[in-house]
């Protein structure tokens, strides 16, 4: 048996790795009026953060007795929302209300903006996001299925 030989991993070296995932482009948006930075690589953590505030809007929700069909409809759209408060520098509420986030979600949509952030995105990393949805969709319709 040969042992392998490499470098120790320091705290120094750690830092570095992790200054790494952090790149950002920066793309111009809405008839070249806005800049927004969009992360380069989407990190496991982050999109962890995606998945457990979706879950967390969905049983609200369905802990909610005044969840109407619109309310319904619109958190459909709020995780595309919650996925660009992670990776981008958009002025998107951190908290988890979901009549906020779908109001600005509806404004993303509407304005266009949404779709051009979704069109740079490298489609790579929406995989990422597609794979770990994947491993929890039981969950999702699960939850969605006693909100209808």
């Amino acid at each position: 048996m040969t042992k392998q030989q490499g470098k120790r991993l320091t705290a120094v070296g750690l830092k570095k790795l992790e200054s790494t995932l952090n790149e950002r482009i920066r793309l111009l948006v809405y008839g070249n009026q806005f800049n927004v930075n969009i992360h380069t690589f989407f990190r496991e953590s982050l999109i962890e953060n995606i998945i457990t505030n979706y879950v967390t809007i969905l049983q609200e929700l369905q802990e909610g007795t005044e969840v109407d069909d619109t309310l319904i409809k619109g958190s459909l759209g709020v995780f595309n929302t919650l996925v660009l408060r992670e990776f981008t520098d958009l002025p998107i509420p951190k908290t988890n209300d979901i009549e906020s986030l779908i109001v600005v979600s509806n404004t993303l949509l509407d304005t266009g903006i949404m779709k051009e952030i979704y069109d740079a995105i490298p489609p790579e990393q929406l995989i990422k996001i597609e794979e770990k949805l994947k491993s929890v969709q039981s969950n999702f319709e699960q939850v969605v299925g006693t909100l209808k």
